[in-house]
């Protein structure tokens, strides 16, 4: 495995408090790394003054380079657009809260040149946070890991990884629009392999992470990669269509005995069906909305410009991007 140029993406909202901070952090880790490397910093529109900083940073070191989009098109898309800008033979993503440690990155350089074409990081333990989060979290993690019956994806695994070249041009290819990106990459194949670390609290600023996010993230995770929900519902209505129809027999044997049975039992099992039911359509009701988004074949994302870039144009990229001086 030759030294090739290494990429490292950083999707980033809001960081004005921590961006320098960070650049100054990943700049010392690289610089020791031994290989060429850029910096794709990709901007979710951040309201605040990251674009000023980062056009900053990119007069100062073409090696950093920024791609903002023209409004939040949430995490997944920014780092699948980041992925397809990268030049890289290893292309690596690391979030700028820099809670996944940078002083990871030579090992899973490292593990890449020994010929694995996918190093992902196992969240083994987490500091930093409350615990009441982090078990919601682990949780989240062990459902869709359980959910998952497309591919089996490693529960506690995160976006903190790196993949080679090849595995970039294979994720290029896939079409979808609803993208659970590290569920795609397993999906993917090739050599795989996990490194243990310890996630740790943020370094600075705030969480863009919001409850209705990780609520949406589980269920957008579980419908990509599972028709066990489906299954699961219809399991639960056989069987409160089973409940139902012992209890109407009992009803019906105690009143031909002379003995009638109270309906109250029926008709608690009849609101248990209805639940079961309705719970049912909301399900599939997700399968078929994102079945309705995917039919739209809208762009993943849409470029406003990029700083010491030229960004691939495509499918997924949107109209031609205006090119910046740094």
């Amino acid at each position: 495995m030759t030294n090739g140029l290494f990429s490292l993406i950083v999707p980033v909202l809001n960081e004005e408090e921590i961006l320098l901070g960070t650049r100054a952090t990943l700049g010392g880790v690289l610089d020791r790394l031994g290989m060429p490397y850029e910096v794709l910093v990709v901007d979710n529109a951040s309201g605040d003054r990251t674009p000023q900083l980062m056009a900053e940073v990119c007069r100062q070191d073409p090696r950093w380079k920024y791609l903002r989009l023209s409004r939040n098109f949430g995490y997944q898309n920014s780092i699948t657009a980041g992925m397809l800008a990268a030049s890289g033979d290893a292309i690596m993503v690391i979030d700028a809260d820099l809670q996944d440690p940078p002083e990871m990155i030579p090992r899973f350089v490292e593990l890449w040149r020994e010929g694995h074409d996918v190093v992902y990081g196992v969240r083994e333990k987490r500091t930093g946070e409350s615990a009441w989060r982090i078990g919601l979290t682990r949780l989240a993690m062990r459902a869709i890991s359980w959910l998952s019956d497309d591919v089996k994806l490693p529960p506690h695994s995160g976006d903190f990884r790196l993949i080679s070249r090849r595995v970039r041009d294979a994720y290029a290819l896939l079409p979808e629009g609803c993208r659970y990106v590290r569920g795609l990459i397993h999906w993917l194949g090739f050599r795989q392999v996990g490194v243990p670390y310890t996630r740790r609290g943020r370094v600075g600023g705030s969480s863009k992470v919001s409850w209705p996010f990780l609520v949406d993230f589980t269920v957008n995770a579980a419908v990509n990669f599972s028709f066990r929900p489906v299954r699961l519902f219809s399991a639960f209505g056989l069987a409160a269509l089973a409940l139902t129809g012992v209890a109407g027999l009992a009803w019906l044997g105690g009143h031909l005995a002379g003995r009638p049975v109270g309906l109250t039992a029926v008709h608690l099992l009849l609101l248990l069906n209805l639940g079961v039911l309705s719970g049912g359509i909301g399900v599939l009701g997700e399968y078929v909305a994102r079945t309705h988004l995917e039919s739209k074949r809208r762009p993943l994302w849409v470029l406003d410009y990029t700083l010491n870039l030229d960004a691939p144009d495509g499918p997924a990229a949107g109209p031609p991007l205006r090119r910046r001086s740094a």
